[in-house]
């Protein structure tokens, strides 16, 4: 009966969810996911709209999905976007990278949530789905006043440190990466005539590079032994296979040494990228990546 009861709150909570944050849900997600009957999937969805959430979504016939309705606020969830995270890591196959303590004796480093709200990434979203430009307000490290961009999202990106959009950004004419928390307003569909520039027209998110990670160059001999050790690198090196347009978050990530700054500080550094694949993406590690 526990076990029963805690399916149909998960089965709850991924309908919250996916409402909240992709602004369009429909029972053939439920079914794949918990793998339920439709008549079931039908009846979570009613169970949470009758008793969870009062009147909190509405069946919409154009697009043949449940949407929210004006005022949607969550009732199970508290509305970070790491519980979204969890969610698709959950049902992906992949381990999440926000941890938080589960039990007294195990705890970790709770990474913190980005103001990114769930308008913003449901209108993206729906963007991607419709291949529609969208506009954005935006602002950058490089140029923090407000400016409006025209966008042809296709990507949500998750770095493991903050979210982004991957687009074409029609004023700078290439494929950029936008943080989700820096975008001020709720995107608009462009009222626009410009084409619709997608991920197939993306090279460098299409190019899928090898890049290897060996231990610091620095490290004595016994340092670099046990470092083989704590990234399992059997030959004396990790080989990685990324999207070329993911190769720098990549590295920070596994926060490996690029320049040769880095590599002389060898405690915040202990791996660090390969000689060879540092002069290969010299023009995109330095400066080259398209982060906004």
């Amino acid at each position: 009966m526990h076990t029963e009861k805690h399916e149909v709150t998960l089965r709850l909570r991924a309908i919250e969810l996916i409402a909240l944050w992709e602004g369009r849900l429909i029972t053939n997600q439920l079914i794949t996911w918990f793998g339920i009957s439709r008549q079931q999937a039908s009846s979570d969805i009613k169970r949470y709209i009758e008793q969870v959430n009062p009147e909190s979504l509405t069946h919409d016939l154009s697009v043949r999905a449940y949407v929210p309705t004006p005022g949607f606020q969550p009732v199970l969830t508290q509305g970070n976007i790491s519980e979204y995270m969890d969610l698709l890591a959950r049902f992906s196959g992949h381990s999440s990278d926000v941890i938080t303590e589960t039990q007294s004796n195990l705890v970790s480093v709770q990474l913190p949530d980005r103001s990114v709200r769930a308008e913003v990434v449901r209108e993206i979203l729906a963007s991607i789905r419709l291949k529609n430009n969208i506009k954005i307000l935006y602002a950058s490290m490089a140029n923090p006043a407000l400016c409006e961009r025209e966008i042809s999202a296709h990507s949500l990106v998750y770095t493991g440190f903050r979210w982004h959009l991957r687009g074409f950004c029609h004023i700078r004419q290439q494929f950029r990466d936008f943080n989700l928390s820096r975008i001020d307003r709720i995107p608009t569909k462009s009222s626009n005539n410009t084409s619709y520039i997608g991920i197939a027209d993306d090279v460098d998110w299409n190019e899928v590079i090898s890049i290897d990670l060996i231990p610091n160059t620095n490290l004595n001999l016994p340092q670099k032994n046990l470092i083989e050790r704590d990234y399992m690198m059997p030959d004396g090196r990790l080989t990685l296979s990324v999207r070329k347009a993911l190769a720098h978050y990549t590295l920070q990530r596994y926060q490996a040494a690029i320049t040769d700054d880095e590599i002389t500080r060898v405690n915040q550094y202990p791996i660090q990228l390969s000689v060879n694949d540092r002069k290969k993406l010299s023009v995109h590690l330095f400066g080259g990546n398209n982060a906004e």
